[in-house]
C-alpha cells in the first residue's frame, strides 16, 4: 500500500546545496528499492541534469531520499527513484509495468510529461493537470521532485549563471520559476499539509532573491 508511514507532518531533511546524494544504505534493506534503484541506474546511466550538471541519477536518489526521510513507505520511495526513468531515461513503459507492477507504474506515468506537446508552457500545464487528477500520492512525489528541481536550478545558476543555464535547459529561468510557483500552488491546494511545503517555500524565496527578474 502506498502511503505515509506515520502521518503528513515531518519535514524533509535539508541538505547543503552543494551536497549531492549517493546511494543511501537504506536502499539495500529492501528488495523492492534495490530493484527500483537498479532500474534507475540502467535508465539514466551517464545522463546529466541540464540545470546543475550533476548525474541525473543523483536527482532520482535525492527525490527518493526526501520521501524516505519524510517517512513514506517503500513503494512511494520506489516511485521517487523511477519518476523520470521513462520520461527522461531509457526505461520503456512496458518494462516499467513488467518490473514494478501496476500501482507503482501508474504513478510513475502520472508524473511523466507528454512528449507530444511541443510548447514548454503547455507541456508543463498538462503535467500539472495530470498530477492533480492523479491524487494525493502523485502530488506527494511531485512535491519532492519540485523541491529537488528548485535546488538543482539554484545550484546551476550559482555554477553557470543565468545565460548558460538557459542555453542548457532550452528555456528561460523565468519560465522554470513560473512552473515551480504554479506547482507549489497545486501542491498547496491538494496537499495543504504536505511535509515538503515549508522547504518548497524557502527554496522559492531563495530563487527569487538570486534571480530578481523572476
Amino acid at each position: 500500500m502506498l502511503n505515509r508511514r506515520d502521518g503528513e507532518t515531518a519535514p524533509p531533511r535539508e541538505g547543503g546545496i552543494d551536497a549531492p546524494p549517493g546511494p543511501p544504505d537504506w536502499i539495500a534493506e529492501s528488495q523492492l528499492l534495490e530493484r527500483a534503484y537498479s532500474l534507475a541506474v540502467s535508465a539514466h546511466r551517464s545522463q546529466t541534469r541540464p540545470t546543475d550538471g550533476r548525474q541525473f541519477l543523483d536527482h532520482a536518489v535525492e527525490v527518493a531520499t526526501f520521501l524516505h526521510d519524510a517517512a513514506f513507505d517503500e513503494e512511494l520511495v520506489a516511485v521517487g527513484l523511477l519518476h523520470d526513468a521513462v520520461e527522461r531515461g531509457s526505461l520503456t513503459e512496458e518494462e516499467l509495468y513488467n518490473e514494478m507492477g501496476e500501482e507503482i507504474g501508474s504513478l510513475v506515468m502520472t508524473l511523466s510529461e507528454d512528449p507530444s506537446i511541443d510548447s514548454f508552457e503547455d507541456r508543463k500545464a498538462a503535467l500539472r493537470d495530470q498530477v492533480r487528477a492523479g491524487g494525493g500520492l502523485a502530488v506527494t512525489v511531485f512535491a519532492a521532485d519540485k523541491l529537488s528541481d528548485i535546488v538543482g536550478l539554484r545550484r546551476g545558476i550559482q555554477r553557470y549563471g543565468d545565460v548558460i543555464i538557459e542555453e542548457r535547459m532550452g528555456t528561460t529561468v523565468d519560465g522554470m520559476a513560473g512552473h515551480y510557483r504554479e506547482s507549489v500552488e497545486l501542491i498547496e491546494s491538494v496537499r495543504p499539509g504536505s511535509a515538503f511545503l515549508p522547504a518548497l517555500h524557502v527554496q522559492l524565496d531563495r530563487l527569487a532573491v538570486e534571480t530578481p527578474g523572476t
